[in-house]
């Protein structure tokens, strides 16, 4: 297992750019070089450290923290390559699902409507689903799961 030690030996980490260069040079690299690629499916930073791929936002944390995260590491403003430190966050499954953005026939998150077209606001905390109302209008409907999003999951809620 990559330790904080063994990752700052090969490599030094900005915190205010989020860019990872080499320490040492090897065969097809020179020392100073940018260290990894983006992944062109997941647009994540990968750097590989020993023969073995890591997330930069991972390595980001181990390096500033000296541990790894215990849960995921989000980046803040959505870009997946953008490693700053100060845009990198730890979050667990549940409030990366509350961060998602939702894709609907409404376009908002925990709205239905019904056939009397009235709208009914849900959520889902920890495997547990609470009615929040029904509704006369969509808006209505957002602004309940909103609110209760944003008491279960804080700054990770979204409504859309």
């Amino acid at each position: 297992m990559l330790t904080a030690t063994r990752l700052r030996d090969l490599l030094t980490y900005n915190p205010r750019t989020g860019v990872f260069r080499w320490k040492v040079a090897r065969s097809s690299r020179s020392g100073g070089d940018i260290a990894g690629a983006i992944d062109r499916r997941s647009m994540d930073r990968l750097i590989r450290v020993d023969g073995r791929l890591y997330l930069a936002g991972r390595l980001a944390w181990l390096y500033m923290k000296g541990t790894w995260p215990k849960h995921r590491i989000n980046c803040i403003n959505g870009d997946r390559s953008d490693i700053r430190w100060a845009n990198l966050r730890e979050m667990t499954f549940a409030q990366q699902q509350a961060s998602r953005s939702v894709q609907s026939r409404l376009g908002v998150k925990g709205v239905w409507m019904t056939r009397q077209g009235k709208y009914v606001a849900e959520i889902r905390v920890a495997g547990e689903k609470t009615y929040l109302g029904c509704f006369e209008t969509l808006e209505k409907a957002n602004a309940a799961y909103l609110k209760a999003a944003k008491k279960a999951f804080g700054s990770f809620a979204t409504a859309r």
